[in-house]
């Protein structure tokens, strides 16, 4: 598993390659976006419908009532005026007849109105007409003088009659129904996105089998650890559920059988290595017999590679706090011992991982056994990232090209071709780092060493961190008791 050299130290790249919106997030963007494209057809059809109901607006009708209102009182008696003003009297138009002037100024901005009703009418020029903007309730009835008076605003329209007395209309207003002192549409707009906020829990709850599956399964491509997620959900759900438990113990079940069976070859071959290196002690010195003998230590390197690659693969993880500064100190104190050019930094302060001592101890022989080996020397140092610990393992050899460096965690890939020992080993060292540090939840990164070689990385969760509390609250046991 391979990144390039310039993602930010400590960046994992398989989080960086996690879609954007769950299938929840995605269902609830679908459902909002439903409910907003429906209020904005039914707006559309409203202003359409009012459009084609009145093309030159509200506002000239009721002058035009009001003026046919008026020359209806002038020409009715007495008896029938009373009448004539109920006949007329709608939700948003309510005429009365009053014998004083009413205290009615009209505005400049409402001139034109007046103007607009004497010519309707006909008659004198001078006949009283006045009109204004009445607001609401909540200003007492009185003029509208600011903007935020507007809501709920009428229009309050007098006019003399050449009879006498005077026609007083109020006219427009709030025309929208109201429930609880809300308009309807506006209750309705809310009780539908209440709908839809409860719809979108139903299907987060439907759809978070699927996410404890998808965690269950990416550790599971990790660890190689078979876990049982819990059977909920639809009846195609579980069915899905149990299909991938079943996987999962299969697959286990067949890489445990294969661990076995590599490893049990591997031991005994390290005996039938045994007792020829004794038959070959026994023979004449000779430049066969050092071929022969450089051959078994070949033979042996490889059945011990092969004994940790199988070990690996199903080691634990968790059991221990260890201090990879302490793992350091003792690896460069044997390497040392042997002659190898090895240099150590970092490692003043304890930096404390989960995990399992041997297997971590093992990462770090193999790390710098590549780089004494690939690369003449190993600088070894140790940062703390945070919630991370980063090993990193510099040498000063020819790198690793980029195109190569996700083959080379594969088994018994070599950048050497050759099969020689004297060239390198088998091919199994890398495999074997990066199968322990997945299993210990980090990463390994390949980059280039700045001044030329080949650095490599690796990236574990430190003890107690929040990646690791993370991990533990993603497990199935771990959703099963939220829910």
């Amino acid at each position: 598993m391979s990144a390039p050299s310039e993602k930010p130290p400590g960046t994992r790249s398989r989080d960086r390659a996690l879609p954007r919106f769950g299938i929840a997030a995605r269902i609830a963007i679908i459902v909002v976006g439903a409910l907003v494209v429906v209020q904005v057809l039914m707006l559309v059809a409203y202003i359409t419908e009012r459009r084609g109901a009145a093309p030159l607006g509200p506002f000239v009708p009721m002058l035009q009532r009001v003026a046919a209102l008026a020359q209806l009182l002038e020409e009715v008696g007495p008896t029938q005026r009373e009448l004539a003003l109920r006949a007329t009297t709608v939700s948003g138009f309510a005429p009365v007849y009053v014998t004083d002037r009413p205290q009615v100024e009209t505005p400049a901005y409402l001139g034109f109105a007046a103007a607009r009703i004497r010519q309707l009418m006909g008659g004198p020029p001078d006949r009283f007409v006045a009109l204004a903007l009445i607001g609401g309730e909540t200003v007492g009835l009185g003029r509208v003088e600011r903007l935020r008076d507007l809501r709920g605003a009428r229009l309050r329209l007098v006019v003399g009659l050449e009879s006498g007395g005077y026609l007083d209309v109020l006219a427009g207003g709030d025309l929208t129904v109201r429930l609880l002192g809300l308009p309807v549409g506006l209750i309705a707009g809310i009780l539908g996105f209440m709908v839809a906020l409860a719809a979108l829990f139903a299907v987060r709850r439907e759809t978070r089998p699927l996410s404890d599956l998808a965690e269950v399964v990416e550790r599971f491509g990790a660890r190689l650890e078979p876990l049982e997620v819990p059977e909920r959900g639809a009846p195609d759900v579980r069915l899905v559920i149990r299909a991938v438990n079943a996987m999962q113990a299969r697959i286990a079940e067949l890489v445990r059988m294969r661990t076995l069976v590599l490893g049990a070859i591997s031991h005994d071959l390290r005996t039938y290595l045994t007792r020829l290196r004794l038959r070959l002690e026994l023979l004449p010195p000779g430049p066969q017999v050092e071929k022969a003998q450089a051959d078994l230590s070949g033979m042996q390197a490889l059945v011990d590679d092969a004994l940790a690659f199988a070990r690996a693969t199903f080691a634990p993880t968790q059991g221990e706090r260890v201090d990879l500064c302490a793992l350091a100190r003792a690896e460069v104190e044997a390497r040392l011992a042997e002659g190898g050019a090895v240099s150590l930094s970092g490692a003043d302060a304890p930096l404390l991982v989960n995990g399992a001592r041997g297997a971590l101890a093992r990462v770090l022989a193999n790390l710098v056994g590549n780089a004494l080996t690939y690369g003449t020397c190993a600088d070894i140092a140790l940062i703390d990232l945070g919630d991370e610990v980063e090993l990193r393992v510099d040498d000063r050899g020819p790198g690793i090209p980029v195109a190569e460096r996700a083959s080379v965690f594969e088994p018994f890939y070599r950048v050497e071709p050759s099969r020689n020992r004297d060239s390198g080993g088998a091919g199994l060292g890398l495999t074997i780092v990066r199968q322990i540090v997945e299993g210990h939840g980090g990463e390994v990164v390949i980059d280039d060493r700045p001044g030329g070689g080949a650095r490599l990385r690796v990236l574990l969760p430190k003890a107690g961190s929040a990646d690791q509390a993370e991990s533990a609250a993603s497990t199935p046991a771990a959703t099963a008791k939220r829910d």
